[in-house]
């Protein structure tokens, strides 16, 4: 197969995909998938590139079809297509393959295969300085933290956790959100320990994260929610309501639905509290 041939028949996948032709795309990406499986020449930058396209596109079609098993070890497949990875580019391709392929294999579940998964990509990828596959290795260690406390492997977690919140710096508007993840996986271990006064101090620190962009006022704002619940486990629901209150006083004015629906959140949480 040329190159140029490769490259038109990965955007018809892609334009197929884009129209929610999902079906005529899987049929389409397979066929190009075992037409490029008889190059045996891939050092055509061209030809790697729709490798790793098509390869990358049907596992997120599988993901978009519900078979969450399947686009798994599509995302693996993926993630062996050969890179160079000094290339920033392949690199955060490579990486956000095997990203994928944890949190498919985490909804489905299978939480110590995606803790596996996770650790080789922060392995793999932990010293990029390129801004796209840091981020990559940030979420890929928080949803570490995750699985492990999905396992109830909570002291892991829980150091996990303290450990990324330490080295994500909250005023930087590309780590902020992660760093209030890890804040709460920290406090959920704590919590599921009995420390529920470790976990309210823990979620305290929500209040040093930048709220510029609106995964992490969505994120500050679950924070809020969780931090309030413990105030009310430990008696103190008058503090828990205005926790609630401070970060509800400006709700009216956030239109990001991500956002929203955690407020929507925080409001039936006060209902309930001011009523107990």
């Amino acid at each position: 197969m040329k190159p140029q041939e490769a490259r038109r028949r990965t955007d018809a996948v892609m334009e197929l995909h884009e129209a929610g032709e999902l079906a005529d795309a899987i049929a389409e990406v397979e066929s190009l998938l075992a037409a490029l499986a008889e190059v045996a020449d891939l050092t055509d930058p061209v030809l790697r590139e729709s490798l790793f396209t098509a390869r990358f596109e049907r596992a997120v079609l599988l993901t978009e079809l519900g078979d969450l098993d399947a686009a798994a070890e599509a995302y693996a497949l993926a993630a062996t297509t050969p890179a160079d990875l000094e290339d920033p580019d392949q690199r955060h391709e490579i990486a956000l393959a095997l990203l994928n392929r944890g949190i498919c294999l985490d909804t489905v579940g299978d939480h110590a295969t995606a803790v596996a998964v996770y650790a080789e990509l922060t392995e793999r990828f932990q010293d990029a300085e390129d801004p796209v596959t840091a981020d990559q290795v940030a979420r890929a260690r928080v949803n570490h933290a995750a699985a492990l406390l999905a396992l109830e492997r909570t002291g892991e977690a829980s150091a996990l956790a303290a450990a990324i919140a330490a080295e994500l710096d909250p005023t930087d508007v590309l780590s902020a959100e992660q760093h209030v993840m890890a804040l709460r996986l920290h406090a959920a271990a704590l919590r599921q320990t009995g420390d529920l006064d470790g976990a309210v101090e823990v979620l305290q620190r929500r209040s040093r994260a930048t709220q510029e962009d609106p995964p992490a006022r969505a994120q500050v704002a679950a924070a809020a929610q969780e931090h309030a619940e413990l105030l009310a486990e430990l008696g103190e629901v008058g503090v828990a309501l205005e926790v609630l209150d401070e970060v509800l006083a400006d709700a009216d004015l956030e239109v990001d639905p991500e956002v929203t629906d955690v407020l929507d959140e925080l409001r039936a949480d006060r209902r309930r509290l001011a009523g107990a």
